[in-house]
C-alpha cells in the first residue's frame, strides 16, 4: 500500500464535557481496490496514539465520511468519559 493512497488529518476539537484542548483525526485507508477505510480518533486527556473515543467504518466513496462527520462530532461532544473532571 503506497503512502499516497493514505491521507491523515487533525483538527481542534472542543467538548463541553473533556476540555477544549481536544483533537479530532481522520486516517483513510485503501482495504482493498474496492473500499477505503476511515478511522476517526478523538483525545482529550491522552496523547495520539491512545485515543480516548475511536471510530472505524468503511465507505465506497471518499464523500460518505464526510457526510457523517457532522454527526460523529455531535456524539463526540456528549460523551461524558469515567473518571474525566467535569
Amino acid at each position: 500500500m503506497s503512502e499516497g493512497q493514505q491521507r491523515t488529518g487533525s483538527i481542534p476539537f472542543a467538548s463541553p464535557h473533556l476540555g477544549e484542548d481536544g483533537i479530532r483525526v481522520t486516517h483513510s485507508y485503501p482495504a482493498d481496490s474496492t473500499i477505503m477505510m476511515a478511522s476517526v480518533t478523538y483525545h482529550w486527556q491522552t496523547p495520539p496514539g491512545v485515543p480516548d473515543v475511536s471510530l472505524r467504518g468503511h465507505h465506497d466513496d471518499p464523500e460518505v465520511i464526510t457526510a457523517v462527520m457532522e454527526a460523529l462530532d455531535d456524539f463526540a461532544r456528549s460523551l461524558r468519559l469515567p473518571g474525566a473532571a467535569h
